[in-house]
């Protein structure tokens, strides 16, 4: 079924005939009509909405057009998924990185340490003796003085 708006779209109606055009099933002759029930298209439903639509002028159209490039920007750049954030998350990662080989390498230093402390007994005794003072029995301790100390502290 077709709508026309006006005696002139009627008029003119078969200027766009090959348009609306729509291969039809082959139906063979000896078959029996069926009934098809059609709801129409879709345009008469769209020319009532379009006669409804809004007309925006240029300057709302050029605000709507900065609001939304403004909410694009927002969301790629300033965001929490955006373009600086990003950066400084890769630039925190890349130092949380670097102090993590530090402290394998430092835990690697300190198990050979507890390796060699486990089976060395030469180092044991070279650990006791640098780090916390001790001395074997029967061990002479001599105490060496800087004469240059001494006359700082005589004055």
């Amino acid at each position: 079924m077709r709508y026309w708006n006006s005696e002139k779209e009627k008029a003119n109606s078969h200027r766009g005939a090959f348009r609306d055009f729509r291969p039809r099933a082959h139906v063979h002759p000896d078959a029996q009509p069926s009934v098809v029930t059609s709801t129409g298209s879709v345009r008469p439903f769209l020319r009532r909405v379009y006669q409804n639509q809004v007309v925006v002028s240029a300057p709302v159209r050029r605000f709507l057009l900065f609001v939304l490039l403004a909410g694009v920007v927002y969301a790629f750049v300033l965001g929490d998924g955006g373009v600086i954030r990003v950066a400084m998350l890769r630039h925190e990662r890349s130092s949380l990185d670097g102090r993590i080989r530090e402290l394998n390498h430092n835990a690697g230093v300190l198990e050979t340490e507890i390796a060699r402390l486990d089976s060395d007994p030469f180092y044991i005794e070279k650990t006791g003796r640098e780090r916390y003072g001790y001395i074997k029995p029967g061990d002479k301790v001599y105490r060496i003085v800087d004469p240059a100390a001494n006359g700082k502290k005589s004055k």
